[in-house]
This record gives C-alpha cells, sequence and structure tokens, in this order.
C-alpha cells in the first residue's frame, strides 16, 4: 500500500534524485496518469499534502491546504476557509464594468470592494474563533470606481478579533466605522482636496492614517473623540522649513504636472523615539518622512533613483552608456531595514522595432544621514521580459511587488501572472492565471506566506520548492554523484549522434570528456577541482580575445550541452540494451514528460557551472547551419527544444494518432524503423531532443497526405486546425523560453556574431519559416473557405494570427543581430528587409480581406506595418484611430507615411486637414511638395512662407501662362497679406506679371499661325515675346506691336551680348515693314512720317521712353547687316537723316 512521505523527510526536488513529487501531464494535482480522479486516486489520497517547514513559514496550524496546482518548482494551494457566501454571491453576480478589488491585511482581515458594496471577512482562522466572519458596508457615494487601496483595516485588541474601518471615495469622503459589528454606527466628513482624486489609504497607527492623493498630497486622518461626538481630523502633511523648495519642486509643486508623473507606493515603516517613518515613492524619486504627530512632521530625505537604476541595468545589459535607457519604478515594499523597489528599463535606442522590456529589483537602505537619500546597496535582475510597444505600455507597467519572509522572497505579480523568487535564485517559478475570471485581484502577507486572492479560487498561497542560488550548493544535486560513479571519470566518448544541423560531427572527444569530468565534481559540490579541471583543459593564459569558431572549448560545451538533452534514461530498463556503457543519465523517471523535464533541470545546472567556473564568458562561435552562431545562443536553442517538446507530449494525449503518425515519418527518415525491444517510437523519440524539428516537417507532410484524399470539408478544418495547434503551442513555447531567460542565456558582446536566425525561424526549403508561412497559407486557402460556423472560423483566425506573430517575429530578431553587427545600410540587412516587409503583407493581408481588422491592426502595430494600419482606418472610417498612431509612432515616420499614401491615392483635401497636432509635421514633409505646402502655410497663416514658395512655383512653371499667372497673383496677395514683405518683392512679381500681360496681348492671328493654345498657353520668356511680335508671322504689325517690343527689353540684362543685337533687330524689322525704294511727293518727309518706323518712334517719344538707351543713331542702323540693301540707297538715306534731324530738333525744344 502506498503511503504519502512526511513533510519532514521530503527532499528539494533535483532530476537526478530518486523521489518525485505527484504530478500529471497536465502540471496539476489530480493523480498519476491523465484523467485520474484527484480525490479516488490511491496516489493522492488526501487533498490536504503535508508541507516541509521550508515551505510552510509561520502558518498557523489552523490554516488548511487544498492543492489547486502542483510542479516541480511550485504549488498553488488555498488559503484558509472557503470564501463567505456573501462574497461568492456577489463575485458571481457582478456584471463585467463592476470594478473588483482586494485589501488583505496581515492581521489576518481581508475586504472585497465590489462596485459600492464593502465586504470585509477574517480569512485567518484562530483559536479563539474558527468560524469565518463577514460583514457588508457600504462605500461613501462617488461618481468614480472605488478601490480596496482605499480602504484601510485597523485591527483592534492584542488578538485582533475586533477591526475598524476607515474608506476614503475616490473625491475624498471619509467614512470611518469603529467597529466592524455595527455597520449603521460610522463618522462622515469631507477633505478639501479641491477636485484631487485619491490614490490610497494607509494605515499608519497610532497616529490614523495617511490619504494619499494622484497630485501626491499627502493627508494624515486621525479620529478625534474628545468632544461630544467622535469627528475626523485632517492634516496636510508639509516638510520642514528647510525641505520646502526641495520638496514643492520635486514632488508636490505645480512645476511638475500630474500628466508627467505618478505616485507608485505610500509604506508605512517602522516606530522610532522620533516617531513613525512614512516612504512615498513617485516616479523616480523616493521620499522618507518621519512623522510624530499631526504638525510634527519632517522630510529625511528625497532620493533621486533614476540615474542610480540607469546604470546597474546598463551594467546588466553591458551597455556602454546610458543614452536611449528608460527606467520606471513600479512598486517597493519593506524587508528588514531595506526598501525593495521593482523597476524595468526599455533600450530605445537599440533601433529595435520592438525592444524588450528588463525587470529587476534594487535594494536601498531605509537609513541615511544625506538629505540626497542613501544609494542602491543591492540589484538583482529577474528573468522577464516583454516585447515593449507604447500601446501596451500601461499594461506592462501594471507589475507589483510583494515580500514574504523578509528578504528572502519575492513575488513580482500582474493580473494574469505570479513570479516567486526564493532567496536569491533568480530563475522565478512562474504562475499564470490565464482562465477567464482567475486574475490576482489583491494580494498580501499573513503570517510570512504570501496570499493571492485570485477570482476563480479565492485566497491562494504560493509553495516554491526551494532551491539556493547555485545547484552546487543543492544538497539533492550531491546526491546524484553516486550515479555518475559507477562510470570512470574519463570514459570512451558520449556515444550521441550530432545531426549535422547542430554542432560539428568532429569534436575533441578529450576535451568534451574532460569538460564532462569537471561538471562531475560541480555535482559532487567539489567547485574547486572543477575549477582546476578546467583551467588545465583549457588555460586562460591563451588569448580568449581571439574570435575563433569552433574552438575545442566551444566545441566541448556544444558536444555536452547537446549530449544532456539527448540523454539516454538509464533507469528505464528498456533501454537497458541501448543505453551506451558510459552514460550516466541526468533522471530517474519512467514517464517521458518528467524525463524531459529533468532533463531541463540538468541542462540548467549546466549554465549555471558554465558561469560559476568561468567559462561562459569565454565562449564563442560554433558553426550551426552552415553560418557561426554564438555558441550561448546554442546553449539557449537547447533549452528551448526541450521546452517545445514538452509542449509537443502535452499536446500527445489531445491528437495521438496524428503526432504518432508524425512521429514515425521522422523515425523512418532517421532510419530507424526497427524499434528495440519493449520501446515505442515514442520513447524513442523523445530521447533525442535536438532533433524535435524534423517532428514539424513531418507533420505537415503527415497534413499534406491526408488532405490529397478526398476529405470531407469539416475534416479538412478539422485536420489544418489541429496541425496548427501542435506547431503553435510546439514553437510558442521555445519562443517563451527564449524571451523569458534571455538574461540567463546572455553572452558577452561579439561584434563577430553577424546574423542570429532563431531554430524557429530558420531558413531554407525545410526551414520553419518556410514551414509555418506554407501551414498559413494552406489554413486561408483550404481552412477558412471550408469552415462553416463562427466559432470554427474565429479559431483559424486566431491561430493565422500567432502563426504570422511567431514568423515575423523571427525576421525582427534576425534584423536585430544584422543591424547590431553590421548596420542597416549593408546590402544583406537590407535584402532580409525587403524579404520580410514582402511576407509582412501576405501574411497580414488575409485578416484584413476577411474582416478581422483588430488582429489584424495588433500585428500591424506590433510589426510596423503602416500601409495596413492606415488601409485599416481608412475602411473604418476611424480618424481617432489614425491620430492615436501618429503620436504612437511618431519616431517611427508613421506621419510622413499617411502624408504619402494621401498624395498617392489623390486624396489631398484629408491630407491638407490634418489636426493641429500634426500641423509641424505636416509642415515638414510638405517642404518637399511645393505645390501644397503654400496652401498648408496659408491655412496655419504663414504667407510670408506662402508668398515665397508660391514665387518660386511660378517661375519655375514653364508649361502655363495662366497657371504662372495664378501662383504669381496668389503670391502677391500673400506677400500683401503677411504685411512684412519687401516692397522690391512685390515689384518683381508686379513685373512677372507685365510680361504675362504682353504675352496674353499677342495678336489672334499669330496664336493661330503658330499652332498654339489660346486659352493655355506655354510660358514665354520676354525676348521670345520679342522676336513673335517683330517677326514676319505676324504680318498686321504696327506701331503698337514694335512698341511692345520695346517695353519688353526692361525685362532683359542690359549687359547680356545679345541685348544690343535684339535692339537693332526691333529697329531694323520696322523700318523693313515699308517701302523705301524710291522718293516720292513734293514732300517726301510727309509721307513717311505715316511709315511703322516713325509712328514706332513717335509713340515710343510720347510715352516717354528714353530714346538715347532704346534708338540707335543713324550711321549704326545703316551699318546693320539687316538694312545692306538700303544702305546704299540715296533716298532712304535722306529720309532716315531727314527724320532724326527733325526728332533731334522737337528733343531740344
Amino acid at each position: 500500500m502506498y503511503t504519502p512521505r512526511s513533510g519532514g523527510s521530503k527532499g528539494n526536488y533535483t532530476p537526478f534524485s530518486g523521489g518525485r513529487t505527484t504530478r500529471s501531464t497536465s502540471r496539476r494535482s489530480i493523480g498519476v496518469f491523465p484523467g485520474a480522479s484527484k480525490t479516488r486516486s490511491p496516489f493522492n489520497l488526501s487533498t490536504t499534502r503535508p508541507r516541509s517547514p521550508a515551505s510552510v513559514g509561520n502558518r498557523s496550524l489552523l490554516q488548511t491546504s487544498h492543492v489547486i496546482e502542483e510542479t516541480a518548482q511550485y504549488s498553488l494551494e488555498s488559503f484558509g476557509p472557503s470564501l463567505p457566501v456573501l462574497i461568492s454571491e456577489a463575485l458571481t453576480l457582478a456584471d463585467r464594468n463592476t470594478t473588483v478589488s482586494v485589501r488583505i491585511d496581515e492581521s489576518g482581515w481581508a475586504c472585497v470592494v465590489c462596485g459600492r458594496r464593502l465586504f470585509v471577512w477574517r480569512y485567518k482562522q484562530t483559536h479563539v474563533s474558527k468560524s469565518t466572519y463577514c460583514k457588508e458596508l457600504s462605500l461613501p457615494p462617488s461618481e468614480l470606481s472605488h478601490k480596496a487601496e482605499l480602504v484601510c483595516l485597523m485591527p483592534g485588541g492584542s488578538d485582533g478579533q475586533s477591526v475598524s474601518i476607515m474608506a476614503a471615495s475616490p473625491e475624498g469622503i471619509i467614512r470611518h466605522w469603529p467597529s466592524v459589528a455595527s455597520e449603521g454606527a460610522y463618522v462622515e466628513v469631507g477633505t478639501e482636496l479641491d477636485g484631487q482624486e485619491c490614490f490610497s489609504l494607509t494605515q499608519f497607527e497610532p497616529y490614523g492614517c495617511i490619504l494619499a492623493t494622484t497630485t501626491h498630497q499627502l493627508v494624515l486622518l486621525t479620529m478625534d473623540s474628545s468632544g461630544m461626538q467622535n469627528t475626523i481630523e485632517c492634516h496636510t502633511l508639509k516638510p520642514a522649513q528647510g525641505m520646502i523648495a526641495r520638496v514643492s519642486s520635486l514632488i508636490f509643486g505645480s512645476q511638475r504636472p500630474h500628466s508627467l508623473s505618478a505616485l507608485r507606493r505610500v509604506l508605512a515603516g517602522s516606530d522610532t523615539d522620533e516617531g513613525r517613518a512614512l516612504y512615498v515613492l513617485q516616479d523616480d524619486v523616493l521620499q522618507k518622512w518621519t512623522i510624530a504627530d499631526a504638525g510634527n512632521e519632517k522630510v529625511d530625505f528625497v532620493s533621486h533613483m533614476d540615474r542610480m537604476v540607469k546604470i546597474q541595468f546598463a551594467k546588466a545589459l553591458n551597455l556602454s552608456n546610458l543614452e536611449g535607457l528608460r527606467v520606471w519604478l513600479l512598486d517597493m515594499q519593506l524587508a528588514g531595514k531595506s526598501l525593495e523597489i521593482l523597476a524595468t528599463a526599455v533600450n530605445t535606442s537599440s533601433g529595435s522595432k520592438a525592444p524588450v522590456m528588463y525587470f529587476g529589483i534594487a535594494t536601498i537602505p531605509t537609513e541615511s544621514d544625506n538629505p540626497e537619500g542613501p544609494g542602491l546597496t543591492g540589484f538583482r535582475m529577474i528573468s522577464l521580459t516583454y516585447r515593449y510597444q507604447i500601446a501596451e505600455e500601461e499594461h506592462l507597467l501594471s507589475h507589483n511587488l510583494l515580500v514574504s519572509y523578509p528578504g528572502s522572497t519575492c513575488h513580482v505579480y500582474s493580473e494574469n501572472l505570479v513570479l516567486s523568487l526564493t532567496g536569491s535564485n533568480l530563475s522565478p517559478s512562474r504562475i499564470e492565471f490565464n482562465q477567464a475570471g482567475s486574475g490576482i485581484l489583491g494580494a498580501g502577507v499573513c503570517d510570512g506566506n504570501a496570499i493571492f486572492f485570485s477570482k476563480a479560487h479565492g485566497l491562494v498561497t504560493i509553495a516554491t520548492h526551494q532551491a539556493e542560488t547555485s545547484f552546487l550548493h543543492d544538497e539533492s544535486v550531491a546526491d546524484q554523484s553516486s550515479r555518475f560513479e559507477q562510470s570512470s571519470v574519463l570514459p570512451s566518448p558520449i556515444k550521441t549522434e550530432l545531426p549535422s544541423s547542430s554542432v560539428p560531427a568532429t569534436v575533441g572527444d578529450e576535451k568534451t570528456q574532460g569538460l564532462k569530468a569537471a561538471f562531475l565534481q560541480a555535482c559532487r559540490q567539489n567547485l574547486s577541482q572543477a575549477e582546476s579541471l578546467v583551467e588545465e583543459l583549457f588555460p586562460t593564459e591563451l588569448p580568449s580575445s581571439v574570435y575563433q569558431v569552433d574552438s575545442a572549448l566551444d566545441t566541448a560545451v556544444a558536444s555536452l550541452s547537446q549530449a544532456l538533452i539527448d540523454d539516454y534514461p538509464a533507469s528505464d530498463p528498456r533501454w537497458a540494451e541501448s543505453v551506451p556503457h558510459d552514460s550516466a543519465s541526468s533522471t530517474s523517471s519512467l514517464i517521458l514528460l518528467h524525463q524531459l523535464e529533468d532533463k531541463m533541470k540538468a541542462h540548467d545546472h549546466f549554465v549555471s557551472f558554465l558561469k560559476n567556473v568561468g567559462i561562459w564568458e569565454r565562449l564563442h562561435a560554433i558553426s550551426v547551419r552552415d553560418r557561426p552562431l554564438a555558441t550561448h545562443l546554442l546553449v539557449c536553442e537547447h533549452a528551448e527544444k526541450l521546452a517545445a517538446a514538452m509542449a509537443l507530449r502535452n499536446k500527445h494525449t489531445e491528437h495521438p494518432n496524428l503526432i504518432d503518425s508524425s512521429i514515425r515519418g521522422v523515425l523512418k527518415k532517421r532510419g530507424r524503423e526497427r524499434i528495440p525491444t519493449g520501446l515505442t517510437p515514442q520513447d524513442v523519440f523523445y530521447r533525442e531532443v535536438s532533433g524535435i524539428q524534423e517532428m514539424l516537417e513531418s507533420l505537415i507532410e503527415q497534413e499534406q497526405n491526408s488532405l490529397t484524399a478526398e476529405l470531407s470539408p469539416p475534416d479538412t478544418v478539422r485536420m489544418i486546425k489541429n496541425v496548427n495547434t501542435i506547431i503553435q503551442s510546439t514553437l510558442e513555447e521555445a519562443w517563451h523560453l527564449r524571451l523569458s531567460k534571455a538574461l540567463v542565456y546572455q553572452g558577452r558582446d561579439s561584434q563577430h556574431q553577424k546574423e542570429f536566425i532563431p531554430w524557429t525561424a530558420s531558413t531554407g526549403p525545410k526551414g520553419m519559416r518556410r514551414l509555418v508561412t506554407q501551414q498559413h497559407m494552406l489554413t486561408v486557402g483550404q481552412g477558412l473557405p471550408n469552415a462553416e460556423d463562427v466559432q470554427t472560423r474565429g479559431i483559424l483566425f486566431q491561430q493565422l494570427m500567432e502563426m504570422t506573430d511567431l514568423v515575423l517575429d523571427g525576421y525582427v530578431t534576425q534584423l536585430q543581430s544584422i543591424r547590431e553587427s553590421e548596420g542597416q545600410e549593408c546590402n544583406r540587412y537590407m535584402e532580409v528587409e525587403q524579404r520580410y516587409h514582402q511576407d509582412r503583407s501576405v501574411l497580414i493581408m488575409p485578416l484584413v480581406d476577411n474582416g478581422q481588422h483588430e488582429r489584424a491592426a495588433s500585428l500591424a502595430e506590433k510589426y510596423c506595418d503602416f500601409g495596413i494600419l492606415v488601409r485599416l482606418c481608412e475602411q473604418t472610417g476611424n480618424e481617432e484611430r489614425l491620430q492615436r498612431y501618429m503620436k504612437q509612432f511618431h519616431n517611427q515616420g508613421f506621419s510622413d507615411f499617411v502624408f504619402k499614401y494621401y498624395m498617392d491615392e489623390g486624396k489631398r483635401g484629408k491630407l491638407l486637414s490634418q489636426p493641429f497636432t500634426q500641423h509641424a509635421e505636416l509642415s515638414e514633409f510638405l517642404q518637399s511638395h511645393d505645390h501644397l505646402s503654400w496652401l498648408h502655410d496659408i491655412q496655419t497663416k504663414d504667407f510670408i512662407k506662402a508668398h515665397r514658395t508660391l514665387k518660386k512655383l511660378a517661375l519655375k512653371e514653364t508649361l502655363s501662362v495662366s497657371k504662372k499667372k495664378t501662383l504669381l497673383s496668389l503670391s502677391k496677395l500673400s506677400a500683401l497679406a503677411c504685411g512684412v514683405a519687401r516692397e522690391s518683392d512685390v515689384d518683381g512679381l508686379n513685373a512677372e506679371l507685365e510680361i504675362i500681360l504682353n504675352q496674353e496681348l499677342l495678336p489672334k492671328e499669330l496664336i493661330e499661325k503658330l499652332t498654339l493654345d489660346a486659352e493655355d498657353q506655354p510660358v514665354m520668356a520676354p525676348w521670345q515675346l520679342v522676336e513673335l511680335y517683330i517677326s514676319d508671322s505676324n504680318v498686321n504689325a504696327n506701331e503698337y506691336d514694335f512698341k511692345k517690343a520695346l517695353d519688353l527689353l526692361q525685362y532683359l540684362p542690359q549687359d547680356d551680348p545679345s541685348y544690343r543685337s535684339l535692339v537693332m533687330k526691333i529697329w531694323c524689322r520696322a523700318i523693313l515693314r515699308d517701302d523705301w525704294s524710291e522718293v516720292q511727293g513734293v514732300d517726301p518727309l510727309d509721307r513717311y512720317q505715316d511709315s511703322i518706323f516713325f509712328r514706332t518712334v513717335e509713340k515710343a517719344y510720347n510715352e516717354g521712353l528714353n530714346l538715347q538707351l532704346y534708338l540707335p543713331g543713324v550711321e549704326e542702323l545703316l551699318s546693320c547687316g539687316e538694312l545692306q540693301e538700303l544702305s546704299d540707297n540715296a533716298s532712304f538715306q535722306y529720309l532716315l537723316r531727314a527724320g532724326y534731324e527733325q526728332l533731334e530738333r522737337l528733343s531740344a525744344e
């Protein structure tokens, strides 16, 4: 008969130990075998699980626990008695819009705020009271949502059996119940907050409570019972005189707008002789107050944390400077005589389209004589990362900190996630609350235990199976040494076959076995012996700075890492004939999933070993998939494949036939169709984890073979949906491990890592990128058309979205590695980026075409597909969303993309009707589009700029004289409207308009003869107009035409060599218009006064034209080549000279 072990005999879990915590493949405590009943299984006789003292802490023996979920790293258990029925009913009946929050006090009391209803109950049982006490109270009226942070529970008496409650509405109405037993007896007062909203209410006994507002005002609330009636006194905390300027400018003054700062936490500290300490964290500023009584308070220090925390993040992330590093301080908690501060950072200067957000915990002492505050005494990075996006910033910053067992256990939690960090071990236990309605509503500490309130489970606590910082100090790890001692320390080479896709086939066997021996020494806690072996094998005096691919050290590490994940389960008797004689197994389990978990634990130990003996920082690169890959990334890849194998195994029970057939396909390709006696294909496949990617290739082949048969539409959809599920769960688990453990597997910066392509995004005909893209196209082509019901189509759309995310994330990782090593201008980067843009559009567009706007928008936002974002906004007419994108992607050129889109689509009205906030970006964009920028300038009343732009456009116009005239007229109007234009600018515009007027006056017959469009002529230069007016084509030319030709000369530069010849041409052509061959009549001068030449001279003279400048002399005319035939004619000379003489006399008068 099976007997559960007692808590005292249970050791820490290790992959090398013989004992194991009872678990199922679903990772829940419901029996050993899938589907076994939790309460009936002979392997789980009791729902109350014995706990070791390390896990129990100071929990009261009266508290019972019910195991909700259990893994090798943690146990999730219920805490205390069941939730009161009154609260359960209220939570069940509350609609989605009702705000629910919880506050848990360490005294054993807790409260739930559900709308305007306040429930107070005692969750901690004692020897005095074992029943659950619950009371409902009504909160003060408010137009805003109440929250539990504005409710303060103040237990009375030494046993804490009674409690008084103080609650505040968001507007500042205070209500106090002296006893929870009398819900109708309360005192209510209003605080004068001048419209400020309340942030939190903090217990601050024996002085009362501290009310904090979102604008950083602190108010001390105290009960006054000296009069006939109890009342509440409100005192606004003010710093001492010497600190007023510092505090008012940094925290409470109007110089720092509320929109730019946020209050994070107000904590009550310990009592001293001078009073009680109060700590305030606001943005990057930490304050410490000491309060002795109302009116007797002081500020001890004001500490700027920003730079201190940035420096620590920069060190951890190997950044050379702080430029572009953004830091947020999210929460703080007391831990003894220090404060633990949760911080997060993003390196925005990395150039990545989706930079990574990192988390860390900073430690700062609570005491300091320096008014600037103390410095940091510790900083620890957490294995928690996210892809940072501005749209999700509020969600990403909603993480909080909880400290239990002061100084040893921290919990970082959000609504759907809890990370438990024990001691200084920063590889946290990760507990997710992803089921609908199971999110975290509040957290607290009781008797040293961290307690969380889940809507689905009530109060729960998390017991971590504690391990020290390094596995080298884990006693259970030392136990495995006896298993290794059964073989020699330096046996023959490990008989693991290394596929060509992983590490080189030729491995330095001696080096590998030596490294294995050092690892075994470390497992036996002989760290000094391990270091000596490593030094002997790989001396540190060798030039480690010399970059070398496939060095002996890198090859040995890669080989041993792969040997661990491909390890044989030596404890399984069925493998007896197949296990190499020198094999030292890392697992003692007979269950496949547990074997994979043990391999993961052993692999984690291996990484810790590499770091502890100094190998990790000396690693360079290894040849993988025909290109160099940083060795630390290959080690991470091995861990990712273990995670993928576990995910695949978890899906095996859901799709046994499909996965089994795919496994047989993989083994057939490997030439291992003959399975050893007693083993199954599953045993053989899951043993060799390094080839997990072959499974996905085989899976798609099985799918294609099935679809070539005549499947019904429902069967076709079912097949595609199942394959999608397996691919996604497998690759996403690997991606998640890579992201969450980025710091664990981070190596030293190496400029030689040219390009990194994760195995989940491997390229080539059989690469994961091609396979997932192919599955995406299959889903669009055959899955969606055959899906008949809305639910199935919704599942397929979600799968399309997740597959797209996988492919594009691989592209982003690849592009970022190229940019960091070679820059964005290299040909390789531009080549990959072009393929990325093409695939991005192809993968997201089916969601757009099928009306899945939100899914498409989510992907387009994450991967900056501006074309799809603009298209979605245009299709839905959502101008507000478009403006949000312009703000969100301000630094990535989204505004310019939108403006160009409007230009290309001919939507110039929309382009020029942008809101005021976009005017600056639009002005910059339109600098290269003068034909539109002047319209924007007029709209923004920048008339002088519009005048200059219009003038420039007019002077450049050559095709249409009417357009040029319009541009000149508008330029003149703009110049007059601005009121500051120079007179010379206006005169210049007038001159251009005069030239156009002369062109518009060209004779109609001449225009027709030249086959020009009378309504829209090309722009002609002044000299061209002169030629037209005096040309032979102008058969009806008279003195008016020649006078216009003379007028046009003023717009030509006189220093031009052709200027004088043009003047001579005008007069010569005027002379040649008449017949000068013979003199007739009594007075020939009277007759030739009617010649065009003399009429032109007379008209020019009468209109004030300076003939000295424009009329050449007689001799000059006679010497002109065009008058050569007339120059020898005596009659012509007579008439010409006589005419000049008469003109001279006339001028003299």
